[in-house]
């Protein structure tokens, strides 16, 4: 691949990790990996135990064969797909394109009309982006297109995987470090002082800066901090940040 689309790339990932996101902004994400790979479909799974699987597609060209191919991943995918059966038995969450899957498990994807159905979408070849893989949590886009990757393009993709993984990871500690908090910014009493902490540290400075800055001793920026952890609920400088970017406190 080209340095234009790993520039592009990270551009997008530095901006997105910027803002204090709690959910994959799957669309954004799904619309530049159709375009940097001319996919006919890109595909975002999201699995909770004992909750519905939630499925976000882009279609680039999946027509009228859309609806099947969104109920065969539904119903016979976990059982029948290859990327999913390879990575489960395997235990290897990391991109992987079809060509590149044992025989062993692509039988049933040969036999039970699997293959045929995402001839059928123009997807025969596809390439899965596994972002995270727990008991409590799977995310993972799916790419399909009609020509496999290139050495070029999965070298490329094991760059890209790294970014994605890194935001994924970025999203899920923001989301638990707001969960369940029930709090608006009215309802958090910082002192303007606390704030103007807070604010510093959002922008990276230590606390010999911050103190500097504001004209106080170090230990007094500690202490300030210390305050704001408990009333943010937090426990440490990142959690603190994050947590005040999702209420728009700095």
């Amino acid at each position: 691949m080209g340095t234009r689309a790993e520039r592009e790339w990270m551009e997008l990932v530095a901006a997105l990790m910027t803002e204090p996101l709690v959910d994959m902004p799957v669309n954004r994400l799904a619309e530049a990996l159709a375009r940097t790979f001319e996919t006919a479909g890109v595909t975002y799974s999201e699995v909770v135990p004992d909750e519905p699987v939630r499925h976000v597609w882009l279609d680039g060209g999946l027509g009228e064969h859309f609806a099947e191919l969104a109920e065969w991943s539904a119903y016979r995918a976990p059982a029948e797909h290859p990327l999913l059966r390879f990575h489960l038995a395997s235990g290897l969450w990391v991109p992987r394109q079809t060509l590149g899957v044992p025989a062993e498990y692509t039988d049933r994807w040969n036999s039970d009309g699997g293959r045929d159905l995402a001839e059928s979408c123009a997807a025969p070849n596809q390439l899965s982006l596994p972002l995270r893989a727990t008991p409590r949590l799977a995310r993972s886009f799916v790419l399909g297109r009609t020509e496999p990757w290139s050495p070029a393009e999965e070298a490329f993709v094991e760059r890209l995987w790294r970014l994605l993984t890194g935001l994924e990871r970025q999203v899920t500690a923001l989301a638990v470090v707001t969960a369940g908090k029930g709090l608006g910014t009215a309802e958090i009493p910082l002192t303007p002082r606390e704030r103007a902490v807070l604010g510093l540290l959002a922008q990276g400075l230590t606390a010999g800066t911050i103190a500097r800055r504001l004209d106080i001793s170090p230990r007094t920026v500690q202490k300030h901090l210390e305050r704001c952890y408990v009333k943010l609920g937090v426990t440490d400088r990142l959690s603190a940040v994050l947590r005040a970017q999702a209420l728009h406190l700095v």
